[in-house]
């Protein structure tokens, strides 16, 4: 029984065109005319070539392939400038050889280079005093009431606080921050809690890399001490 043209055109599907098509990339190679004939519906409800949408989809595609690698390259350039601004703090931090010289560098960094609106650093101790304007001794169960979900976290954290954590954090500069990045200054144990605020509700949010500001807190763990008395009596 021979087969009917037509019958044989129902028993392709179009998986099998698509197969075919995908084995056979180069099909259209010199099939100008072919290609020309055949169309696709377009949103707008007019009917392009199949050249044409090719075209269009290399474009979007290109597009694209240009967005991701601008977004790589502005995030390149914001680590760039955090590790920048990373090395000159800790360089200073070394280097001072006294209390006074040594909280002076951390707030000019925190003023200077991170445009920070408030900061603040709570050493935890067994007795309450202040350091200096920005820095204050507190025992640890007086914090916990107030930050002590910021006490037990194991990374920094990067984004909007809640209204008691910013106040007990920035006291009276509290209202003008809109975003702050709490980090936890541990060496066996928690040692101190370092807060930094910004009036950009967008300048520290929940994703940011923590590499360079988890750096920071790792050299405040080892520097803290010597210039704050964790214990009574020494």
């Amino acid at each position: 029984m021979t087969t009917t043209p037509q019958r044989e055109e129902e028993g392709i599907t179009a998986a099998a065109v698509e197969e075919y098509l995908a084995t056979h990339p180069e099909f259209f190679r010199g099939r100008d005319d072919l290609l020309l004939k055949l169309g696709l519906p377009h949103g707008t409800g007019d009917t392009v070539s199949l050249v044409e949408r090719q075209v269009a989809l290399l474009r979007e595609r290109n597009r694209d392939m240009r967005q991701e690698l601008d977004g790589l390259l502005n995030m390149a350039r914001r680590n760039d400038e955090i590790f920048t601004k990373c090395r000159e703090l800790l360089l200073h931090l070394i280097e001072a050889k006294e209390q006074d010289t040594f909280f002076k560098a951390l707030e000019s960094s925190f003023r200077r280079e991170f445009k920070s609106d408030a900061y603040s650093l709570i050493v935890f101790s067994d007795y309450a005093s202040q350091v200096n304007h920005f820095t204050s001794c507190i025992p640890e169960e007086s914090a916990r009431h107030y930050v002590g979900s910021l006490m037990d976290a194991s990374e920094p954290y990067l984004g909007v606080l809640r209204a008691a954590e910013q106040d007990f954090l920035f006291r009276h500069a509290s209202a003008s921050v809109k975003s702050a990045a709490v980090l936890p200054v541990r060496r066996q144990g928690l040692i101190a809690l370092l807060a930094i605020g910004n009036s950009d509700p967008n300048y520290f949010r929940a994703g940011m890399g923590t590499l360079f500001v988890s750096f920071i807190a790792d050299v405040l763990a080892r520097l803290v001490p010597r210039y704050v008395y964790l214990e009574p009596g020494k």
